[in-house]
């Protein structure tokens, strides 16, 4: 009976160690999310998975260019979830086998937040710059990052080459309009950072007469006090950002955490908190809360009207823009 006693003790001092040791989970998010998930989000969810299921959760995040976190995940960095602006990194992974379920079956296709491409120029805009075909001029310079390493500068080439090209027409050409603005613009790019936000550092440095990036960051970066002019084409890309499950690297005691980490990026909670540095929310209620911090686009255009990201990165990167840098 005392061995029994004994052991049973021991069964509760056990499960209760279990129900004590954290959960773990590492997050791998494009770099201009850091400031959102950092501060607002990672924060949020630990507090309400707690409360909600008595659980203490840890997360490690790291940020950086998407197309260098890609490859980080590929070189077996055990991450659970991949926040990246092209969904051509997460089609990577799915071939390699590291993603196995379906992200596109998450809410809005897997998209969780939402931009446009503007770009930033110096105080008062001191050279009118205010089109994609006024980066064109000669003499200007652009900063911009690489499309190899960026989600962000990927969209970036998206939106100079859809300003310029007929939509309802590509033809990816020499002769097509979005072609030739996207070779004038190029021919002015004097650096490809790896990042987005690594644009700013060159810029805040004094390179450079614009840079095309994110709204979220050019107002990330207002807000910090740069006294920066923020210009916003009238037809330029909309932009969003997917979240996956990286499943090769889950283990059963992160399932339940994983799903409801997911889920937590799509609440009202996690909207308006994304939505504090800048970015548009995918939930349509927050967005009209915060409608009125956000550019108006005159002809705002998708990814889906170049033909979707396989048709877009092989005809306007690969073929177009890559091209342009061949100097």
């Amino acid at each position: 009976m005392k061995r029994m006693i004994v052991f049973l003790l021991a069964m509760v001092v056990l499960a209760t160690t279990a129900n004590a040791e954290p959960v773990r989970l590492a997050i791998h998010s494009c770099c201009v999310t850091e400031d959102a998930t950092t501060r607002e989000i990672l924060p949020a969810f630990k507090k309400y998975y707690k409360e909600k299921f008595g659980k203490e959760v840890e997360i490690s995040a790291s940020f950086a260019g998407s197309g260098t976190l890609k490859n980080q995940i590929l070189g077996g960095a055990p991450v659970q979830v991949a926040i990246f602006s092209s969904e051509l990194y997460l089609d990577q992974l799915k071939d390699k086998g590291l993603i196995s379920s379906d992200w596109r079956k998450n809410p809005n296709k897997g998209s969780v937040i939402k931009s446009v491409i503007v770009f930033v120029t110096r105080k008062d805009n001191p050279k009118g710059l205010r089109t994609y075909q006024d980066l064109a001029r000669p003499g200007i310079k652009v900063l911009h990052a690489s499309p190899d390493t960026s989600g962000g500068a990927q969209w970036a080439i998206f939106a100079i080459y859809g300003a310029g090209a007929d939509l309802s027409n590509l033809t990816f050409t020499p002769e097509d309009g979005g072609v030739k603005l996207l070779s004038a613009v190029g021919k002015n790019v004097i650096a490809q950072p790896e990042s987005a936000r690594q644009t700013f550092v060159q810029f805040d440095a004094g390179f450079g007469d614009a840079i095309v990036t994110y709204e979220n960051e050019a107002l990330l970066e207002k807000a910090k006090g740069r006294d920066y002019a923020v210009s916003v084409p009238r037809k330029t890309i909309e932009t969003e950002w997917k979240v996956a499950r990286i499943d090769r690297n889950i283990r059963p005691a992160q399932e339940h955490a994983v799903t409801e980490f997911i889920k937590f990026l799509y609440t009202a909670e996690a909207q308006r908190a994304y939505a504090k540095y800048g970015f548009r929310p995918v939930d349509a209620r927050v967005e009209k809360e915060f409608h009125a911090k956000y550019a108006k686009v005159a002809d705002p255009f998708t990814v889906d009207d170049l033909g979707g990201w396989q048709k877009a990165r092989k005809n306007v990167i690969e073929n177009a823009w890559k091209k342009t840098q061949q100097k």
